[in-house]
């Protein structure tokens, strides 16, 4: 095995509360462009698989979908970490990459997954912008301190932008399927804070790798109820393109863009990625309209406008 030393972590990495309040978002992205073209760009994969997730359970069971993309996505990294070479973590680091997988992907793409078998992408993409709302309220959480009123604001703005997405459905109250999603977006918030400290000592590589290996790991046990109570690993709707959606798209997607969004806050402040997730359902909708045909009215289109307003009023105190 090779070893390789401890990577520094510039200092934007390790969350500190700055003075000034009257840049936020964007004064970050100026500051960070590297990382915060990144961050849009992750978004956009993720927002890419929402719709290729709701394509491929057309033709397999949820478990299946979910099994097939953890594999792809462990894989990839997993065969670059060993190319390399490296030293693995020391135990507590391993607990908290363990940690890491079992909010997201296992609970976080696991749920996300059991919901949209429900609800279309639209829909899905809608509610899973919800996380920078969450994103900043366990950030919050976890440095005792209040959030700002421009926060608070911009949460609000966000939160409103997001009900508008969701058009005349959100008006009629939250389904089975779409509280499952907002379940694995409360999961994936929590993965975003915890990402924050794991990235601070640990490679990006070898962080994702362990991600999924262990998001993996923790899913072997819903294979394996699913197999003894009968039910089926795959239907007899299934073609060709569904398996390749799910193992390409789905699994490849979500390790690029875990990849690129583990490497991104090494350079960008947590929370100033979390706010920067508004965008996915932004990309998850126009992937929706363009590859599945799905439809949005003007209420989605005020939603995404929102969402993006939403982001301009958070403040450094709060993205730093």
């Amino acid at each position: 095995m090779v070893t390789e030393p401890t990577p520094c972590r510039p200092d934007s990495a390790v969350p500190t509360r700055s003075r000034s309040s009257a840049t936020g978002v964007i004064g970050n992205a100026v500051r960070h462009p590297g990382g915060t073209l990144t961050l849009i760009g992750a978004s956009a994969i993720w927002g890419l698989w929402t719709t290729a997730e709701k394509y491929a359970l057309r033709g397999l069971p949820v478990v299946t979908v979910l099994a097939v993309s953890l594999v792809t996505a462990a894989a990839l990294p997993w065969a670059l970490l060993l190319r390399r070479g490296h030293r693995r973590p020391p135990r507590d680091q391993l607990r908290r990459l363990a940690l890491l997988g079992l909010f997201e992907p296992m609970v976080g793409y696991g749920a996300i997954g059991l919901g949209m078998a429900h609800i279309d992408a639209t829909q899905a993409s809608v509610l899973r912008g919800s996380e920078a709302c969450f994103v900043v309220a366990l950030a919050a959480l976890a440095g005792r301190r209040a959030p700002t009123p421009r926060a608070v604001g911009g949460v609000v703005l966000g939160a409103v932008g997001i009900a508008a997405l969701g058009g005349s459905h959100a008006v009629f109250g939250l389904g089975t399927g779409d509280l499952l999603v907002l379940l694995g977006t409360v999961a994936a918030a929590a993965a975003t804070i915890l990402t924050g400290r794991i990235v601070r000592d640990t490679d990006p590589l070898v962080a994702t790798a362990y991600q999924f290996g262990f998001g993996l790991l923790f899913t072997v046990p819903l294979i394996a109820g699913q197999w003894l109570l009968g039910g089926d690993l795959t239907s007899g709707g299934a073609r060709p393109l569904h398996w390749l959606v799910a193992a390409g798209v789905c699994g490849g997607g979500l390790a690029g863009a875990f990849l690129m969004y583990n490497r991104a806050v090494t350079r960008t402040p947590v929370t100033t990625a979390g706010v920067l997730l508004n965008i996915i359902p932004v990309f998850g909708l126009a992937f929706a309209v363009l590859l599945l045909g799905e439809r949005i009215d003007a209420w989605q289109y005020g939603g995404a406008a929102l969402i993006l307003a939403g982001i301009f009023l958070f403040s450094e105190a709060d993205t730093a």
